[in-house]
């Protein structure tokens, strides 16, 4: 399997398909890269990158505390360990405050920024609860129980629950707290205005309590886009994955085309 050697401490698992511009997925807490298991339709044009955060799937745990800040960095060495110069951040839920924050940053190294769900800081009842409950589970080792939930809300087929839960389960019980601890915490509303790449929004229609949060970006990031999936839920990367892949390669098209330009490659998207 591949592995980025991060520190001595560290080694990052990473699974990458296809060729072109590359797109780099963000996983949420207790969870692997697999989450993005249908998005790998999107190798047929794109060059895919997916990795288990640290203390997630097939990484290590590391040597030290997560912050939502060294996951950016360790975003920035998986990187350039592939020699990847800029990317697409596509990131699901907790994993956007990654994306944000190697796009706060390292700017020059962002084509675009897709966040599924995403929020610059959690101020409402039920994304909240529903992390400080993973957070529970985490303090009293039930990790186990946190995975088969996970599993469970991000299936799209039967099958994908259990491959979900099998890299879901691996996660060490003090990282996932470091990260849902710090992701409360979190917040780059103020740093927003920053934020000058294309950047794309996109919920389900039946996830409303998370609608609010694109409010801080169309404010301070105008160029920021918002699109919807019809029924869909918080989990829409693998439960409404056809919409969500549709909605990704219709917003890179013109992105994808001056990425070819620039690199003097031919090319588009069929």
């Amino acid at each position: 399997m591949p592995y980025a050697n991060i520190d001595d401490g560290l080694s990052i698992y990473y699974h990458m398909k296809g060729e072109g511009m590359p797109i780099v997925f963000v996983h949420p807490f207790v969870m692997g890269h697999n989450v993005f298991m249908h998005q790998e339709q999107l190798a047929k044009n794109y060059k895919t990158i997916f990795y288990d955060l640290a203390g997630h799937g097939e990484s290590s745990k590391g040597n030290k505390p997560v912050t939502i800040g060294l996951l950016a960095e360790h975003l920035k060495s998986l990187l350039d360990h592939l020699g990847i110069e800029k990317a697409v951040l596509c990131a699901y839920s907790h994993g956007g405050l990654i994306a944000q924050e190697f796009a706060l940053r390292y700017p020059e190294r962002v084509l675009a920024m897709i966040l599924s769900g995403g929020y610059s800081e959690l101020n409402n009842f039920s994304p909240i609860f529903f992390i400080k409950s993973v957070m529970y589970m985490a303090k009293f080792r039930q990790i186990p129980l946190a995975a088969k939930l996970q599993a469970k809300l991000n299936k799209h087929y039967p099958e994908d629950e259990e491959k979900i839960y099998e890299l879901a389960r691996k996660t060490d019980p003090q990282r996932a707290y470091e990260f849902c601890r710090n992701g409360l915490d979190y917040k780059s509303t103020g740093s927003l205005h920053r934020l000058k790449m294309p950047i794309l929004l996109i919920y389900g229609t039946l996830e409303k309590p998370m609608h609010h949060y694109q409010i801080p970006f169309l404010r301070a990031a105008p160029q920021t886009e918002v699109a919807y999936i019809d029924k869909g839920t918080h989990q829409v990367p693998p439960g409404s994955f056809r919409e969500f892949n549709a909605i990704m390669r219709q917003y890179l098209k013109t992105i994808n085309a001056d990425f070819l330009k620039e690199n003097n490659e031919d090319g588009g998207i069929r």
